[in-house]
């Protein structure tokens, strides 16, 4: 699908075949009251990074993956990386937030959006809820490391909303390393991709 034809999708999504309007509000959609929770494409020029960890309380280890979009659904890019000790999977959120903000600073990202499904994660970092101790050191850094953004938001999202993300942690935390696709998708990652944006192509 290219970019023109993904463009005048994002325009019929916006307006439907009744002429009402698709409320976007962050990320979610509303028609006439009813709530689809899915993922929601970015404001115009932002890229939309949801990101997902898969911590293990056993062994306190964690994968984490993020996956970035942009405003009419192409892919820009998806890193993951595995066997990650952390204390807790709010720890574990809270470090694959500041993996995918290095990563998006390397790949030269400048307007962004993160989303997770941890909320209490985005309320400590957006200052409506007191961070706990053992985030400050991830949180100072993350803190430090947006400043060489152009713009960038810290939002929650349902975790029907964040499946792809969720997928990429699951992976790597079978496989383990650290990987990084910045050009195509990994195939086993194209199908959740599509159904996303809304495309009708699978493999």
């Amino acid at each position: 699908m290219g970019v023109l034809e993904l463009l005048s999708q994002h325009v019929r999504e916006i307006v439907d075949s009744r002429g009402q309007i698709v409320h976007q509000n962050g990320n979610r959609q509303s028609i006439e009251g009813e709530v689809q929770v899915r993922w929601v494409k970015p404001p115009f020029c932002t890229i939309k990074v949801n990101c997902d960890g898969a911590w293990c309380k056993q062994t306190s280890v964690e994968g984490c993956g993020w996956v970035a979009m942009d405003f009419v659904g192409i892919f820009k890019a998806v890193g993951c990386m595995g066997n990650i000790r952390c204390g807790s999977s709010l720890m574990a959120e809270a470090e694959t937030l500041r993996l995918a903000l290095m990563a998006c600073v390397e790949l030269g990202f400048g307007v962004l959006q993160f989303e997770t499904d941890l909320k209490v994660l985005v309320d400590m970092i957006n200052g409506v809820l007191a961070s706990e101790a053992a985030l400050e050191g991830i949180l100072w850094d993350m803190n430090l490391t947006r400043q060489q953004l152009s713009s960038v938001e810290f939002l929650f999202t349902p975790r029907a909303c964040n499946g792809a993300a969720h997928q990429v942690a699951s992976y790597v935390t079978r496989v383990g390393d650290f990987h990084l696709w910045d050009r195509f998708e990994p195939e086993w990652l194209f199908n959740t991709l599509a159904f996303d944006v809304n495309m009708s192509i699978h493999l």
